[in-house]
């Protein structure tokens, strides 16, 4: 036996003061709500990256003013300086490839190692220098090196005073092993 119903929303008079689009209004509702907040979102990223802007170009800004001051300036980091002051001012960026650094990031990774080198520099530290820490790989082992603790059998014979030499020591060729092919010979035990 199959069971129909005739009933539909507009046949209860309860939902029939509904408008039609009621759900949809609920959605654009909804929908405007997570585009004001996408949108602030948008806004908050914007003046971070833009204040990471800011503080990158003080930084680099002051490095080469000291360094210059020291006249420690090389032809090189002075092209690197304004070539990225100019990039952080038009593009908020110094570099276009996301993979070289962080989405908000100012600087890229290499950038970041050139500013800190030049943090070094201007400190006062040789970048050539190295740190009191030892860079270890780890697979090396971080133990000392293992020695064996067995002791000298040598040490524990008196020494020959008869002045008779080894044999072994008088005729260096007997240390040596024949030449050709090993001979190999079957023993049996009758």
């Amino acid at each position: 036996m199959i069971f129909t119903s005739t009933w539909s929303p507009r046949s209860n008079p309860t939902e029939s003061a509904l408008p039609d689009d009621f759900d949809k209004k609920e959605w654009q509702a909804a929908q405007a709500e997570r585009d004001k907040a996408a949108e602030k979102q948008r806004e908050k990223d914007e003046k971070s990256r833009e204040r990471k802007a800011r503080n990158a170009k003080r930084k680099l800004e002051r490095l080469a003013r000291d360094l210059a001051k020291k006249e420690d300036l090389t032809e090189w980091e002075t092209e690197f300086a304004q070539g990225v002051s100019e990039r952080l001012d038009k593009f908020g960026s110094a570099f276009a490839d996301p993979e070289k650094g962080g989405r908000g990031e100012a600087l890229s990774y290499a950038q970041k190692k050139v500013v800190s080198s030049l943090k070094k520099k201007a400190a006062g530290k040789d970048s050539g220098e190295k740190s009191g820490f030892k860079p270890r790989s780890s697979f090396k082992s971080k133990k000392p090196k293992f020695s064996p603790r067995v002791r000298q059998l040598d040490e524990d014979f008196a020494p020959d005073d008869s002045g008779a030499k080894p044999e072994a020591q008088t005729s260096p060729q007997s240390e040596r092993p024949p030449k050709g092919k090993p001979f190999l010979r079957i023993v049996r035990d009758d």
